[in-house]
């Protein structure tokens, strides 16, 4: 069998949506070491539950890229065959590992991705994301790396710091530029929690508490762009 590490960075999130994304990693269809990384704030509640807990003695300040990699690190030491990435306030569709494996078998693609579905903060649903395609716009939650793409993982932290912002989008241009063999599903089995306002102004409705100030993805990409990289195509 292909042994997955599914990796979750956390930083301060409420214990109750953490423990709604550990859920979900617990009811794959297909098994996983579920690998929890606290980004300088650890919560003990999570040293009950079936994860391997990682805690970091502080905060990186980089939106989850240096735990994620730390988490993966980790779980490769272990032997797994593949990672993937799930933040502590999203979760699965209960076959969203098995689908990917699936879909690995079928392709032999070392980078697998799937389409998301958009969520408010409260956990309902908007629909599909317009955005996602096989070639851009692909969340970090989607995605899914072989062994043979695992040489690409070090670049959650060798990426410039202005980007990540846009670190989902930089690393599937290095996966790109490293002629990896990529397949994609388009039905979403991902669901994400919607922390920018401009979802909800396309949706037509009010801005709700919670929302985060914008992440800076334009001016990541314009610095991204200054440094000699190529444009990175984004749905934002």
């Amino acid at each position: 069998m292909i042994r997955v590490a599914v990796i979750s960075p956390y930083f301060n999130e409420n214990i109750d949506v953490i423990l709604e994304c550990h859920a979900s990693v617990a009811r794959q269809t297909h098994p996983c070491l579920h690998v929890l990384v606290a980004d300088g704030f650890p919560n003990s509640a999570a040293d009950d539950w079936q994860v391997d807990h990682v805690k970091l003695p502080r905060t990186h300040g980089d939106l989850g890229s240096t735990p994620r990699l730390i988490g993966c690190y980790h779980a490769i030491g272990l032997g797994v065959d593949a990672v993937a990435f799930l933040d502590a306030d999203n979760w699965y569709r209960e076959d969203h590992i098995e689908r990917l494996l699936a879909l690995h078998k079928e392709t032999g693609a070392s980078f697998l991705s799937s389409n998301r579905m958009l969520c408010r903060l409260d956990g309902s649903v908007f629909g599909p994301c317009p955005n996602t395609t096989a070639d851009r716009d692909i969340d970090t939650n989607c995605m899914m790396f072989m062994r043979a793409a695992f040489p690409i993982l070090a670049q959650w932290c060798l990426m410039p710091r202005y980007a990540h912002p846009i670190g989902d989008q930089v690393m599937l241009h290095y996966v790109k530029a490293a002629g990896i063999k990529r397949a994609h599903r388009s039905d979403p089995s991902v669901y994400y929690r919607c922390g920018r306002a401009d979802v909800y102004r396309r949706h037509g409705e009010p801005i709700p508490d919670g929302i985060k100030p914008s992440a800076g993805y334009r001016r990541a990409h314009e610095l991204w762009v200054a440094d000699g990289n190529p444009p990175i195509k984004c749905g934002w």
